[in-house]
């Protein structure tokens, strides 16, 4: 009796799990982070076919896309719209669903973003807490890393 409880206790968590991500082995990967101590960028590949370079914001909501890597990915926006606070005050943007976004090898499914012209090259976009929230994360400033577990 007691060993179907724990099952039980097991697939009920397991099913109210919200979030989905992959890596491969190990507990922590660590994934190289550019910049210069203010800033952090990341590469990172979209829905498998896309690589580029990311700013990483923790701060973020979402993850957001550049129009110009949307288009690239030939996403389109689902017909909701939130609102977003910026520097330059609140706006509304578009919001598509990312098949995946794999930065240093951690993948998380269904990853909710935004399409916003802020994104200026070099950059493809932000990589925000709706891809972050996937993973516990840290950023090691000395050693210039990111932590997903």
């Amino acid at each position: 009796m007691r060993g179907r409880i724990v099952l039980l206790a097991l697939v009920a968590l397991l099913v109210a799990m919200p979030l989905a991500a992959d890596w491969a082995g190990g507990l922590q990967r660590e994934v190289p982070l550019d910049g210069n101590g203010n800033t952090w960028l990341v590469h990172a590949t979209v829905n498998g076919s896309m690589n580029g370079l990311f700013l990483l914001d923790t701060g973020a909501s979402y993850c957001v896309l550049a129009p110009t890597a949307a288009r690239r990915l030939g996403v389109k926006a689902s017909g909701e719209n939130v609102e977003i606070r910026t520097a330059n005050g609140v706006v509304r943007a578009p919001v598509i669903e990312l098949a995946t976004v794999d930065v240093g090898g951690n993948r998380a499914r269904q990853v909710r973003a935004i399409v916003h012209p802020a994104v200026a090259p070099p950059l493809d976009g932000i990589i925000g807490l709706s891809f972050l929230n996937h993973f516990s994360y840290g950023v090691d400033p000395r050693r210039r890393v990111l932590r997903l577990n």
